[in-house]
This record gives structure tokens, C-alpha cells and sequence, in this order.
């Protein structure tokens, strides 16, 4: 391999996160085509003038974003374009494969009675036989929905006309759409927290975007490390949960948000707001929307504060940019369901929205309690209304050997690493959706094994 393709003199940062650049350029680019061996770690660095553990991690790095494959006894490969899309994982965080155990791993949306109310009020619309199954749904018969959605959004505090509302397939959607309509070129950049929600990391690969994270405190992300990313990457947008951090529960604070605003305006990048937790919580703060509606891209679902299933999402573009997002949705998947719009337009007009809305905050509340309670001695990170925490495990217990201690005590849990953008460093915690269990009763139960079993950390092997 001619290791001239692998230059990095051009980019900037770490020179592990260089050299994967150069990498991730080499291929885009063609001069790495699928299939090409590269040379082993201790020969790359010997010719780059470089440490094996430098190469090592731009490797690795590589392989966790699809770009490369590694085989023990053979080495390391591009990996094909077509195998990389059909490795990617389905589920963002793997399911657990035993029914019987208590999943705090995967995202749930409590049931409060919503399923009933839902089932017969799709009856009543399907008994009207208003519906022709056998025609698309052009943009004007989803108007309705969307005057019904915008309005919700406003009276949570989300600036905003009715034409600048897209209706997608949830919140991933939403922010798929958002990426569309945003990212230009043909190596893009977005930036979040080093700590993020496993979805984005997928939004990013398939939107063929470099993801960069940056460190957040207890204010949220730090201005000054986002103001370095963008001096060094000019990055298009900035991919965020300002409200509810999603795993760590921190919300950002207005002087955070202000600072944030300020930079997004001098370096020219956009915002995506991910708010799918907003509509939970007591008082929801002023957002992206407020400071610079000019480029905010607010997305949210109705996923966590009624049904998952539904799969129903909203976009609030910037003003005069809703055609833009309905024209990429379009592109996406040609319309939502009518079904599915007249649906949540009854959703909407009977109160069943706000009204399930209130009952899940209030049952993730009281889980709340029961998990700050009985989790006292590991830190716990949380906010009343919405259904994870996230804490802090001994030192000593490794994330794999934690999980399957978990499991042998029939839960469930997601690892720190599940949520760490590639290259940085995975926190000692744990993330827990406390609506896996469908009662308080079976919660307690679930939770006191997690505590056992935090108690119980391993003794360190001394040689």
C-alpha cells in the first residue's frame, strides 16, 4: 500500500483521529478500495513515523465505524460498501435474549392505560371508512396533523409555524431528515458530546459524516472545546439533548445555551435539538429555538410521553425551511400513513395526548423515587419525569463482567461503552430505563439486584 495516501499533514487534532481521517479520506476517495489489506500496526507506524499504539487506535477506530474490518491471522481490510451497510446493527443497544429477565437496556415507554385508548380510537376512524387505502397521502391531507402538532409544540414553549412542521417516522427520523437538509460536501462533520445516544452514532455513518464528540460537565458541553472542534473541523452542525442528556440525564444549563448559540452563529453550523424528553418534564427550559431560531432544527416524537409504536415524529424546521424538510421526508420514505395522521390528529383533539403525557411523567416520577431510594450509594443522575438513570459502578467491576453479573440476577443494563463515540474513553457507569419493569413491585425487585450486585464488586487480583 502506498502509504502517501495516508498523509494527515492536512488535518488537525490528536494524530490517532488524523490518521483515521486520512484513512477515512483514502477510502472515500478510492485510493483504498474495498477489499485492500493494509500493512500491520508496527510496520504502518514504522513507515509514518508514528507509535503502534497511535496506529492501533486509528485502526480501531476505523473498524467501529464500518470502515475497516479486522480478522485475527489475516489483518486488517477495507471493509466493502456493501458489507458495511449490512453490518450495521439493527438495534442500537443489542436486545437481551432472555424474555424472562427484567430489561433496563432498551427504551420502553410505561403503560398507563394508553394501549386501550389508543386501539379504540383507531377502530372508530377505520369504522368511518373515510380512509382510501389504495392513494398516497398527498402533503395537503397531512395539514391537519401538522396545525395539531405545532400547536402542541408551542404550548410546550417550541417557536414555530404550522409550515415549517414535518411529520416523520419519530425522532430518529426527524433528525435523519434534519441531517439530509443540512449536510453538504462530500466530508462532513457533526459534533455532540462524547457521551451520546447510540442512534446518532448511526445517523452519522449512514449520513456518510465524520461524528466528533466533545466533553460536557454538569452544565452540559463545554464552549471551549466545541469552539476548538469548530476552529479545527468546521463542522456543519452540532447534534444535541440539551434538556435531558440521553444516557447521563444532565440538562444544559441557559448560560451553557447562550454560549452555545453565540458559536453556532460565528462558525456557521446549525443545531439539531433531539427533545424527545421535553414534553416530560416540569418546566421546560428555553430551547435552541428561543436563541437562534434562524438554525435550530427541533425534532421530537410522541415515543416517550405516549406510545413507542406509534412512530410518530416532528421536525420544527427554521423559519422558511419546512419545505425543505417535507421535501427530504419525501425523498425519505414519500409520505406518513394516513392512518397514522388521523390517528394522532384524534390524539390531539380529545386531549389524550396531554393527558397520557401527565400520567407516564408521573409513573416515571415515582420510579424515580424508588430508583434514587434504593440506588443511594452510586451516584445516581436522574430527572423527574423521565424514566432513566444513570450511575456509577466500582472501579473494579470491567463493563463485561458487570453486565453478565447482571444477567446471572436476571436484569438487564446498558454499558457506558454503548455510548461512547469511538476513540474516547468509556465512563464506569451504567445507564437503566426504569420503565422495563412493569411494576413498582417487580422495579424494587430488579433494582435491589443491581444494587447486590454493585455491592458485590470483585476483589483486584494482585500478581
Amino acid at each position: 500500500m502506498d502509504t502517501n495516501s495516508l498523509s494527515f499533514d492536512s488535518f488537525r487534532g490528536p494524530k490517532y483521529r488524523r490518521l483515521y481521517e486520512a484513512l477515512d479520506r483514502a477510502i472515500r476517495s478510492g485510493l483504498l478500495k474495498p477489499g485492500a489489506k493494509l500493512p500491520p500496526v508496527r510496520d504502518l507506524a514504522w513507515q509514518l513515523k508514528i507509535t503502534p499504539g497511535t496506529v492501533a487506535r486509528a485502526y480501531q477506530l476505523a473498524t467501529d465505524d464500518g470502515l475497516l474490518e479486522a480478522t485475527v491471522g489475516r489483518g486488517t481490510f477495507v471493509r466493502s460498501t456493501e458489507r458495511s451497510l449490512a453490518n450495521m446493527p439493527i438495534n442500537f443497544i443489542a436486545q437481551g435474549g432472555d424474555s424472562e429477565l427484567l430489561n433496563f437496556r432498551n427504551g420502553h415507554t410505561v403503560e398507563v392505560g394508553q394501549s386501550e385508548v389508543i386501539t379504540d380510537l383507531t377502530r372508530e376512524i377505520l369504522d368511518t371508512k373515510s380512509i382510501e387505502f389504495g392513494q398516497y397521502v398527498r402533503d395537503e391531507a397531512m395539514r391537519g396533523c401538522r396545525v395539531l402538532a405545532n400547536k402542541w409544540l408551542r404550548a410546550h414553549g417550541v417557536s414555530g409555524n404550522a409550515e415549517d412542521l414535518v411529520l416523520t417516522h419519530g425522532a430518529h427520523s426527524a433528525v435523519m431528515v434534519a441531517l439530509n437538509a443540512i449536510l453538504h460536501g462530500k466530508e462532513p462533520v457533526i459534533v455532540t458530546t462524547n457521551l451520546v445516544y447510540p442512534g446518532f452514532r448511526q445517523s452519522a455513518r449512514i449520513s456518510r459524516a465524520t461524528l466528533i464528540g466533545v466533553d460536557s460537565d454538569g452544565e452540559g458541553l463545554l464552549p471551549d472545546e466545541l469552539e476548538q472542534v469548530c476552529r479545527s473541523h468546521r463542522p456543519q452542525a452540532l447534534l444535541v439533548s440539551s434538556n435531558v442528556h440521553n444516557p447521563t440525564c444532565v440538562a444544559t444549563s441557559r448560560d451553557r445555551r447562550l454560549a452555545i448559540a453565540a458559536l453556532a452563529r460565528k462558525y456557521d453550523f446549525q443545531i439539531i435539538e433531539d427533545d424527545v424528553y421535553g414534553t416530560l418534564i416540569t418546566s421546560r427550559p428555553d430551547g435552541f429555538d428561543q436563541f437562534c431560531p434562524e438554525r435550530t432544527w427541533h425534532a421530537t416524537s410522541l415515543s416517550k410521553c405516549l406510545a413507542a409504536g406509534l412512530r410518530i415524529g416532528f421536525l420544527q424546521c427554521p423559519p422558511q425551511q419546512g419545505e425543505l424538510g417535507i421535501r427530504v421526508m419525501q425523498g425519505m420514505s414519500l409520505s406518513i400513513s394516513q392512518l397514522l395522521t388521523r390517528l394522532v390528529e384524534r390524539l390531539f383533539e380529545t386531549g389524550v395526548v396531554d393527558d397520557f403525557t401527565h400520567r407516564i411523567a408521573s409513573d416515571n416520577t415515582a420510579r424515580v423515587e424508588i430508583a434514587r431510594t434504593v440506588l443511594k450509594d452510586w451516584n445516581v443522575q436522574s430527572q423527574y419525569g423521565v424514566n432513566l438513570v444513570w450511575i456509577r459502578k466500582p472501579d473494579r467491576w470491567t463493563s463485561g463482567a458487570f453486565l453478565g453479573a447482571c444477567e446471572k440476577s436476571g436484569v438487564l443494563v446498558a454499558p457506558g461503552d454503548s455510548f461512547t463515540i469511538p476513540g474516547n474513553p468509556a465512563p464506569n457507569s451504567v445507564r437503566l430505563t426504569l420503565s422495563g419493569a412493569p411494576d413498582y413491585q417487580s422495579l424494587r425487585a430488579g433494582l435491589d439486584a443491581i444494587n447486590d450486585t454493585l455491592a458485590s464488586a470483585p476483589r483486584l487480583m494482585l500478581a
